[in-house]
């Protein structure tokens, strides 16, 4: 009899680790679950065995808390990706790798005992065997997407099987995984009355995401559609609402992850560094300025064609998605009032980068206060005066907040329907429609009508809908996948990343602040950007112009090598394997 691996993933270092009784980060298996033979004899057991494939550690984000794309950055610090140098020890690939195996295994026993099981209606093994399919589907998206051919399997491996295995070409999984997931679009319920397991929906979507980036548009296109017809979903109606921590499970969500402060499921990642200074946090992930170029004008144009572009008020006359993703500060809108040197309400307190505003108003208690968020207080406020907005709130001031972790929303549905017709070509109002609903709903609460994309050509189509991706996605977890398979992260990835020119910074109020950003900038009426910056015919903004100008400095070198189009396979798992081979360059 084969001795199987039932706890573990198929990560080897994590046999090793099983076999010495080492302990890792996570429950391997519930606590009265002493072995699969006595434990699925219930149908509450094959449901939590399926529960554990929930679990956000199962789900990875890219960027959202590394900083590896253009959207955002940590002050100056260069990770990993962005600096060029990822090896076959790099931490966040060796452990979405090893989670996912684990996942995987687990899936795996359910899968398994579901073929003899004797507990359940042939209804309830149906939709069982449906969220397994989906399950290891999604894992094995993420895989194949990241590090190209992977080990797989659809059987419990024994151990002497995981020290012997070799990678499968990616394009011969795929095909398996648009079957399990079409499985489970046949064997999944439309919804489960206010549960939150995978559903018909969520099956169609996330096989649309895989054959998106994988660029099988037609398959793309058709399971988009399938979502769309279903009829279930829609765009909340308010953009900024939609990220909210008190927004749970809403009518756009199409599959997520459930966070609960009372269950101590939370967002667990370092929430303070988002947070404002003057609110008790560090400020120190920032969006980056190509992001907050990226956005258009409410004429529909680009910063450098629209002439309602303010260089120093770059919130002007903006897609109001980026006044909800990031803190804006100046003017907003014409006849506002406000000029460049005036901050807005966030939080209740007054956000106001400017150097000069060394005090800002608390509107909560009527009082004003010193201004921790500006570089001439604090000399580790934002390197380059921006802070994200998307989803905080009040609730995260206790370092413990609980939004959903949205997997994929029917906005993302819609763009990628539009993006597979665009690419193959087959452009009708369908495309159009889809695209302009995701728009209309960004003006909606807004002093502004969307500028209606109209246009039927395919090049400026192309453009439309990855900036559109962009301004819709930012902070989700998903550039750092589109740059990727657009090919555009050597370009995106490769340059600098800029910040403000330094001032001196000096706690006393009293105290007027100096240096170049006072010298070049401020005294000159040029704050917040010294000029326009260029949009690329990719929709990349470049501030060398900005630069060359003396207007701004750069914060670090970013480089993007073209080996990091995939993930390296992880070096420990290769010393134990020696059948597993490396990806080019690593």
């Amino acid at each position: 009899m084969k001795e199987y691996i039932h706890k573990i993933g198929y990560t080897l270092f994590l046999v090793v680790g099983f076999l010495f009784n080492s302990c890792t980060e996570l429950d391997l298996v519930q606590e009265d679950a002493a072995s699969s033979a006595t434990w699925y004899q219930t149908k509450d057991q094959f449901r939590q065995s399926l529960n554990e494939g929930y679990r956000e550690v199962f789900w990875p984000l890219d960027e959202v808390y590394e900083g590896m794309d253009d959207d955002w950055q940590r002050r100056d610090v260069l990770n990993a990706i962005k600096a060029g140098n990822i090896s076959s020890e790099y931490p966040k690939s060796n452990t979405d790798w090893s989670n996912l195996y684990k996942a995987i295994a687990r899936v795996l026993v359910v899968v398994g005992q579901l073929e003899n099981q004797t507990v359940l209606s042939a209804e309830e093994a149906e939709q069982y065997r449906g969220e397994a399919d989906f399950l290891r589907a999604s894992y094995y998206s993420y895989l194949i997407t990241h590090f190209g051919d992977v080990p797989f399997y659809e059987d419990e491996l024994s151990i002497d099987e995981s020290f012997e295995i070799e990678r499968t070409s990616k394009e011969t999984i795929k095909q398996k995984l648009y079957t399990y997931y079409d499985n489970a679009a046949a064997s999944l319920p439309l919804s489960y009355n206010g549960l939150e397991y995978a559903t018909k929906g969520a099956a169609y979507a996330m096989k649309a995401r895989l054959a998106l980036y994988m660029g099988d548009y037609e398959i793309a296109a058709e399971a988009s559609k399938n979502v769309i017809d279903l009829g279930l979903y829609e765009l909340y109606p308010n953009y900024a609402e939609l990220f909210e921590p008190t927004t749970k499970n809403s009518v756009e969500t199409i599959f997520h992850i459930a966070r609960n402060t009372d269950l101590n499921v939370i967002r667990n990642d370092n929430v303070r560094d988002f947070l404002p200074r003057n609110h008790g946090g560090y400020a120190g992930r920032n969006p980056t300025w190509e992001l907050l170029a990226s956005y258009e004008c409410v004429d529909g144009m680009p910063v450098d064609e629209s002439p309602l572009f303010d260089p120093q008020n770059p919130f002007k006359n903006r897609d109001p998605r980026l006044l909800a993703t990031i803190a804006p500060f100046g003017s907003l809108e014409d006849g506002d009032g406000l000029e460049p040197k005036d901050g807005s309400n966030f939080m209740d307190i007054e956000y106001n980068p400017h150097p000069e505003s060394k005090e800002v108003f608390d509107f909560e208690n009527n009082v004003e206060i010193k201004n921790q968020d500006t570089r001439s207080i604090g000399a580790f406020a934002a390197f380059n005066g921006l802070l994200f907005k998307k989803g905080v709130t009040k609730d995260w001031k206790d370092y413990r907040t609980d939004p959903d972790l949205i997997v994929i929303r029917y906005a993302d549905v819609l763009l990628m329907y539009a993006e597979a017709k665009i690419e193959l070509n087959e452009i009708d109002q369908s495309v159009l429609d889809a695209m302009n609903a995701v728009r209309d709903r960004a003006y909606a609460n807004s002093n502004f009508e969307n500028p209606a994309i109209s246009t039927t050509d395919q090049t400026e189509l192309r453009y439309k809908v990855r900036n559109e991706r962009r301004a819709e996605l930012a902070f989700e977890g998903r550039r750092y996948m589109d740059l990727i398979r657009w090919r555009l992260a050597e370009k995106a990835l490769t340059g600098f990343t800029y910040g403000l020119l330094n001032v001196t910074a000096d706690a006393e109020v009293s105290v007027a602040p100096t240096g170049p950003l006072m010298d070049d900038l401020v005294n000159e009426g040029l704050w917040f950007w010294g000029q326009t910056p260029e949009i690329g015919e990719d929709g990349l903004p470049d501030f060398s112009n900005l630069l060359n100008a003396g207007y701004c400095r750069t914060l670090n070198v970013t480089t993007f090598p073209e080996r990091q189009y995939l993930f390296p396979i992880p070096e420990e798992d290769r010393l134990l394997n020696s059948n597993l081979t490396q990806n080019p360059g690593y």
